[in-house]
């Protein structure tokens, strides 16, 4: 677009903002001025100078442009690309994932391997230092010991060429990527707490789920979704365990093929 074509734009339309009746300022909304672009290019005579670049920029979608909602300018974020050729862990969230995880290491041994916590008879605050240190992953406190995570038995299974299926809490998962180990993050999202209860599976849900356990399970998985869901690489419709299973399954094989970028200069 020609520089005058620009100025006259900006000072007939008002691409920043423009007043309402009582004289008070407020931003175009980002359709607002895809309709405008619209318009223009429309009316706007092909032949001339000015009409050919607007001809041009009609050869790019205008619903693609990224026009923020508040007309600020874009940030753009660097990234670096990391190497994942081996098997990336993955950690399955939401109701029902033991049940997933049972039916994955199952059905499927040669892709999938539980990581099984180390029992440790350690003092609490050897435990934290060993976090800190990013020895321990996370851990759980038991009756006279802690059942703890560790980044060795992570490396462990992914050396055999496995998908090590964490069991540590969401909030490890910082953890996780401050010792270059940037698992496949899978949330299960039921539509409510009677979808849960209503599952049956006679080798991987043995037990029937009771109506509490069932919101429970809803509950925790909302406040999960609420607090953690920037981390999720991906969703998965609740259902049967198997269905869920295939779902889980699809996204790894997805994810595993897919090249990682992450931030530039993030651990």
């Amino acid at each position: 677009m020609s520089p005058r074509m620009d100025q006259e734009f900006y000072r007939r339309n008002g691409m920043a903002d423009m007043k309402d009746e009582n004289g008070t300022s407020k931003s175009l909304s980002a359709a607002a001025r895809r309709s405008f672009f619209r318009r223009r290019l429309k009316h706007k005579r092909s032949g001339s100078k000015d009409g050919k670049d607007l001809m041009a920029l009609d050869n790019i979608s205008t619903d693609s442009l990224p026009i923020p909602e508040d007309g600020m300018s874009l940030m753009y974020q660097r990234v670096q690309k990391v190497d994942c050729s081996s098997p990336r862990p993955v950690l399955i969230l939401g109701p029902l994932a033991e049940a997933c995880k049972d039916l994955l290491v199952t059905e499927a041994p040669a892709n999938f391997c539980r990581c099984l916590p180390e029992i440790m008879k350690a003092s609490q605050q050897a435990i934290e230092r060993g976090v800190k240190d990013c020895v321990f992953i996370d851990y759980k406190r038991r009756s006279g010991h802690f059942d703890v995570t560790t980044v060795a038995s992570i490396k462990e299974i992914i050396e055999k060429d496995c998908h090590c299926l964490l069991d540590i809490a969401p909030y490890a998962i910082e953890r996780l990527h401050s010792v270059h180990i940037y698992p496949i993050v899978i949330f299960i999202r039921y539509k409510n707490a009677k979808q849960i209860k209503e599952q049956k599976d006679p080798l991987y849900l043995r037990d029937k789920l009771s109506q509490k356990h069932s919101k429970e399970q809803f509950e925790a998985a909302q406040k999960i979704e609420q607090e953690y869901s920037r981390f999720f690489t991906g969703v998965v419709r609740g259902g049967s365990v198997s269905s869920i299973s295939t779902q889980i399954t699809t996204i790894v094989e997805h994810e595993q093929n897919k090249v990682l970028w992450i931030p530039e200069g993030a651990p």
